[in-house]
């Protein structure tokens, strides 16, 4: 009788260890399921956004070339006054503000000061959130109504406001904000891979001065490049267009912190569109290309 009572414990306990088990393998694949069946929230804004239109927003907002409403009442103004509005004016086009290209971009009455900020750095380090709200703050910002007339960098006090960033949440829709903020965190180019920059002095008066241009580059793929993408306008050694007085070889070498920028979003305002999927290796090529002042000439 022992020995019966013995066996119906060892069964009693087996079918409670199947029965914890059963339970615990029905958990499972309830959570399972639940995980599975979790509301898919979709992409966010900063998915949708649009890095290339915000490249083409950093260069002028307002271009139609960024499908900005060309009947907005306020095209007057910033028609009349583009430096005051422009994203590259203050922050330069190669992102690095007062410590890099525009060291010696001093503000005049038609245009402000350069921003001290380190642009490209900054985005790298803050998320899209931080950037958009930073986009869309309205304290310490310039209004659209402010009169521009009065800017003078001899006059301090007139400066105040025209160095302001302007309000962009009264010009800009969010998901206008939301593209630049993209173009900011994955298309603006790491100039430092394209060149080597030296700046002296400090702002305004400081120089920059370029060396390495193409750095890494293959030159052989950037003739390549160029012969598909650029000859057709600018000719084999490109001097059929003049830009600024110079052949596009001496443009290059002189303001590879412009260039880069214009390749990859474009000539506002010409027939020269972007290469939107350009990518780093691609431009470091066509730099390389443009280093040779045999190919390129001045």
């Amino acid at each position: 009788m022992i020995k019966v009572k013995q066996l119906k414990i060892v069964i009693n306990l087996n079918l409670d260890s199947m029965k914890k088990i059963n339970f615990l393998f029905t958990a499972i694949l309830f959570a399972l399921f639940m995980t599975g069946c979790k509301k898919d929230n979709g992409p966010t804004a900063y998915d949708l956004a649009d890095p290339s239109k915000g490249g083409i927003m950093y260069d002028k907002f307002w271009s139609s070339e960024a499908a900005y409403d060309q009947n907005s009442v306020n095209l007057t103004k910033f028609n009349t006054y583009p430096d005051f509005f422009k994203c590259k004016q203050c922050h330069a086009w190669d992102g690095l503000g007062t410590a890099g290209s525009y060291i010696n971009r001093a503000a005049k009455t038609t245009r402000p000061n350069i921003s001290a900020l380190n642009l490209y750095q900054f985005a790298k380090t803050k998320t899209d959130q931080e950037i958009f709200d930073g986009l869309k703050k309205t304290a310490g910002r310039r209004n659209i109504t402010t009169d521009l007339s009065t800017y003078n960098p001899a006059t301090p006090s007139t400066q105040v406001e025209g160095d302001k960033m302007p309000n962009y949440n009264e010009l800009l829709t969010d998901a206008q904000i939301w593209d630049i903020v993209k173009f900011l965190k994955a298309g603006m180019f790491d100039v430092s891979q394209l060149y080597d920059g030296t700046y002296t002095g400090t702002y305004p008066t400081g120089t920059a001065a370029y060396t390495n241009v193409g750095k890494d580059g293959n030159a052989a793929n950037g003739n390549t490049f160029y012969t598909a993408n650029c000859a057709l306008c600018h000719g084999a050694n490109g001097k059929s267009i003049t830009l600024e007085t110079m052949s596009l070889g001496k443009f290059v070498r002189s303001k590879p912190n412009e260039v880069q920028h214009k390749v990859k979003y474009g000539q506002l305002g010409s027939a020269m569109a972007g290469k939107f999927d350009m990518t780093i290796s691609q431009m470091k090529d066509l730099y390389k290309a443009f280093s040779n002042t045999t190919t390129f000439p001045d």
